[in-house]
């Protein structure tokens, strides 16, 4: 935009001149991220300067929509943002996105009769987001306005709004940008404004709402049943995602869990249905439900476990359900199974595996620690009972082979969980992980717990569900424990050899064990009372208080 146009949008009030002017900057520039040539002559803010001023005017109406547009657009580039705002021109955002309106409602019935028209509305929701976004000082202005007031008061209200799918997308988007970026406005809206009711009342309007729709459609289509599950319309999908991304910054957790009040034991009573329904609930394609998923896995990843057996629920007589184990409908704690092997599937570099992987993990972790029939349910379904023991366990494409690949990986935090995940599974017995992962893939994890002289570790319930298969017992004698599979038979290196042979091949192993040793290649090490390995200086040191073999 050159400076006579600019000159034009300064001082002229022809609103078809203004709008032509706007709609060719928008239609040029509109993919665009950067505007360099507004830096020559004080461009930029003569520019941001005309369009505020113009927002100001009544009767300027008819272009504030695409006066927000351009402010939209502009608002990308971050050069020289943090000189251009001021709190006058947040507050003009806030007031044309319908906030500022909303502030001090005490009662839903006092809903504001009139709002900015929907493209000025949510024009400015979008300035707003970019801006909040891409600039602390926009963030730090808006900390001192009542837009975190105008938000929450809005949360209560969008039923009344004939356009409240757009609202509610971006004032969501505005809000996860606020909260997760400034402590004092996430503390505002989680302790002073209870802002984490009202969001989980709107994600029970909006399943209330997709499931109303699917009676609808299904009555008229077929005049038949109606189905059970709850479909979720692309738009109500991203809504639920950008609420649930928001309750996840007001209560993540950095530390260990610490007590709960009752206000907040109560909320999370109230939220873990809510998300079971969400687990169960449909969308149009597997991406937007694995992004769906994804932000859910996030948000368990803050509850305290103790609400975890909510996710599962007892069946009532008249119920059904697709997974039942112990009387418990396991349908959402399915879908988080279905999720993890998904992220398995499609997490092929360690680039990116805590990422991916670790939300899930964590979430897989914490339910069975926490839930009796989860742990259970969880053992059925990644730790079946063995049936081909042919092949070392990190072959293959089910859930253990996956997971016993990852027990090697580099990453040591997957590494971690996963190993954490399959012990707790195998009820924190030795002798179990052992069984299904090998004594190879399971040693690091035994170490680090002190478990290598075999030692048990927390209590768990006397009762075993580990029933071995016929397959297994008759393969259990050829298992070589290390591998955790069976073995095709060997020739004997020493075969057609004479003891002078024997004795020389004997000696080179021994000299290259001590080569490797003295270089610092290998160092050896013996189980120590703590079940941990600890350094010998000497490899004879090995041979000191081992147990006699002939007293078994």
């Amino acid at each position: 935009m050159d400076e006579s146009k600019i000159t034009i949008l300064t001082n002229s009030e022809n609103i078809e001149e203004l709008s032509q002017i706007l709609s060719e900057f928008l239609t040029c520039n509109g993919n665009d991220f950067s505007f360099p040539h507004l830096c020559e002559n004080n461009r930029r803010v003569i520019l941001w300067t005309a369009l505020f001023q113009h927002l100001q005017k009544p009767t300027s109406a008819a272009v504030h929509a695409i006066c927000l547009a351009t402010i939209r657009v502009l608002s990308r580039d971050k050069s020289d943002l943090e000189n251009l705002l001021c709190e006058k021109w947040i507050t003009v955002l806030i007031e044309k996105a319908g906030l500022y309106s909303l502030v001090g409602l005490e009662n839903e019935a006092m809903v504001p009769l009139e709002l900015p028209p929907k493209d000025v509305a949510v024009e400015a929701l979008k300035c707003l987001c970019n801006l909040a976004f891409n600039s602390e000082v926009a963030r730090a202005l808006c900390a001192h306005t009542s837009i975190a007031q105008g938000l929450v008061a809005r949360l209560r209200v969008y039923k009344d709004i004939p356009f409240k799918e757009e609202i509610m997308l971006f004032d969501m988007k505005l809000l996860f940008i606020l909260t997760a970026l400034r402590h004092d406005i996430r503390s505002k809206i989680k302790d002073e404004l209870h802002g984490m009711d009202y969001l989980i009342s709107c994600l029970n309007e909006l399943v209330l709402e997709a499931s109303e729709q699917n009676k609808d459609f299904d009555a008229s289509a077929s005049g038949g049943p109606e189905t059970d599950f709850c479909l979720l319309q692309d738009h109500q999908q991203a809504i639920a995602c950008e609420i649930l991304k928001t309750q996840f910054n007001l209560i993540i957790q950095c530390g260990p869990e610490e007590p709960l009040d009752e206000t907040e034991e109560a909320m999370f009573l109230k939220l873990m249905p809510v998300l079971t329904t969400l687990l169960n609930t449909r969308t149009s394609n597997e991406e937007k439900l694995v992004e769906l998923h994804s932000n859910i896995a996030n948000l368990l990843t803050s509850v305290p476990s103790i609400f975890y057996p909510y996710l599962t629920p007892e069946m009532n007589k008249n119920e059904t359900a697709a997974n039942v184990y112990d009387e418990r409908n396991m349908d959402a704690l399915q879908s988080l199974v279905q999720f993890l092997h998904y992220k398995l599937s499609n997490t092929t570099n360690t680039k990116n595996q805590y990422e991916n992987l670790s939300p899930i993990l964590t979430v897989l972790v914490k339910s069975a620690r926490g839930s009796r029939s989860q742990r259970k349910y969880l053992r059925q379904v990644v730790l079946p009972p063995l049936r081909d023991v042919s092949r070392p366990p990190e072959m293959g494409s089910t859930l253990r082979n996956q997971l016993c690949r990852l027990l090697t990986t580099p990453v040591t935090s997957v590494r971690d969980l996963v190993a954490e995940f399959l012990f707790v599974l195998c009820k924190e017995k030795v002798s179990r992980m052992v069984k299904y992962t090998g004594f190879g893939n399971a040693a690091g994890h035994l170490a680090q717990k002190g478990l290598l002289g075999g030692a048990r570790g927390a209590p768990y319930s006397s009762s075993s569900d580990d029933s071995d298969t016929e397959e297994y017992l008759q393969a259990q004698p050829h298992i070589d424990p290390v591998v955790g599979c069976t073995r095709p038979p060997r020739a004997n290196p020493f075969q057609g050899m004479t003891e002078e042979q024997k004795e020389y091949e004997a000696m080179k192993l021994v000299n290259l064990f001590d080569k490797m040793v003295s270089e610092g290649v290998v160092k050896p090490a013996r189980v120590g009372p703590d079940g941990r390995p600890q350094a010998v200086d000497h490899v004879m040191e090995l041979l000191e208080h081992q147990p006699n073999r002939s007293q078994s």
